[in-house]
């Protein structure tokens, strides 16, 4: 009984220096993800009042954001996916706001906010998962379940 006590305790310290092991964000995609939360804080504010011609300005900058090399964390297609989806929803933010759709942009904007939750939820599953590895890079967490 002590013997598997004491595995377990040792499993757990493998695990747990496994999770706090995993990569930090660079300083250079920690500067566009600050960048990008800012702006849309800024386009919270455009949408709720109704400010058309910065939503414009702002969801533009937006979209360049992910123009930024330190935008590429992955090169996964799950982590592809999340990106085509903020695009689609900057987009869709910057048509909005060009049409003055006071019904659209706020629905946008949600779908907009869920797409960087749930990419940042990956992200994170990622660097659990990879930290052994000591890099972002290879197969999706997809692949590695497949396994």
């Amino acid at each position: 009984m002590r013997t598997i006590g004491w595995r377990l305790i040792g499993v757990c310290l493998i695990a747990s220096v496994g999770v706090t092991a995993a990569p930090a964000q660079t300083v250079g995609l920690n500067r566009v993800m600050r960048a990008k939360l800012e702006i849309a804080q800024q386009i919270l504010g455009d949408v709720v009042t109704s400010n058309w011609t910065a939503l414009e300005r702002h969801s533009e900058e937006l979209r360049r954001a992910t123009q930024d090399p330190s935008w590429r964390v992955l090169t996964t297609p799950e982590y592809v996916r999340h990106t085509e989806s903020f695009l689609r929803a900057s987009e869709d933010l910057l048509e909005a706001a060009k049409r003055r759709d006071l019904e659209t942009a706020p629905l946008v904007y949600v779908s907009l906010t869920m797409s960087c939750v749930q990419c940042h939820r990956y992200v994170a599953r990622m660097r659990i998962a990879r930290s052994s590895l000591g890099t972002l890079e290879g197969p999706s967490l997809d692949d590695h379940a497949a396994r």
